[in-house]
């Protein structure tokens, strides 16, 4: 078949694919490296299933989650459904949003998948200031005031501003402003993020992904079947983007 893209168009899809191979062979690395902590996580997250099966009340539930605590991108007659568990604290889920979340985002707008994501929060221990929960729990407040467009943005800006291991995370007032930036109204979204509004909602979320047997991120599905490892999941993933 002739490719009827221009040079430019082909040089511009050599370089993404070459930067999709670097993150890849990253994502094996870090990967790697912590496969200790992941050790630990696994663990952690067993004993955390065994001790609390049921989660405590919810007192808010942000408008346009799912029944299993998931945030969905794209069309619901999508050919293609993934879905995504990760923590805003893990260093191979912002290794694994580098490499994939252009391609992605082009394929959510085509209808070509949609893209559950599932935030949860294991990771607070190693963050100076929670940015684990917290990152978690203002993503949710930016949808519940502004939308899933508007999540998408946020979500891309929070793995961008991730902290390294052991050190502190934008405060909430930088969380506030990077919320509006996104689209969302500060007199509505600054209480949901200063209150922790949906904190109890993803501690339930993180609760639920041990019950369902996943006990990792990021822990990938594509058309309902869990890959075994994040490098797994990212070939699945790219395969249907």
């Amino acid at each position: 078949m002739t490719d009827k893209r221009s040079p430019a168009e082909r040089v511009a899809q050599l370089r993404l694919d070459e930067q999709t191979a670097a993150r890849r062979r990253n994502i094996l690395v870090v990967a790697a490296v912590v496969a200790l902590v992941v050790v630990v996580t696994v663990v952690g997250l067993v004993v955390q299933g065994r001790r609390d099966s049921t989660g405590g009340p919810v007192s808010m539930t942000p408008t346009g989650v799912t029944s299993d605590y998931g945030v969905v991108l794209g069309a619901k007659d999508a050919p293609h459904k993934v879905v995504v568990y990760e923590d805003f604290q893990c260093p191979i889920c912002n290794e694994f949003e580098k490499a994939t979340s252009e391609k992605v985002q082009a394929a959510i707008k085509a209808g070509k998948i949609s893209v559950e994501y599932r935030m949860v929060s294991f990771l607070d221990r190693v963050s100076k200031n929670a940015y684990s929960s917290r990152a978690a729990n203002a993503s949710l407040a930016v949808l519940h005031v502004a939308g899933p467009a508007a999540f998408q943005k946020f979500h891309t800006m929070l793995f961008e501003n991730q902290p390294a291991e052991g050190t502190a995370g934008p405060d909430n007032a930088e969380l506030v402003d990077d919320a509006v930036r996104a689209g969302a109204d500060r007199g509505e979204v600054e209480k949901l993020i200063d209150d922790g509004a949906y904190d109890e909602w993803v501690a339930n979320a993180t609760d639920a992904m041990s019950q369902h047997g996943v006990n990792g991120t990021p822990s990938v599905s594509v058309d309902g079947v869990m890959a075994k490892s994040p490098a797994e999941g990212l070939d699945a993933l790219l395969k249907v983007v």
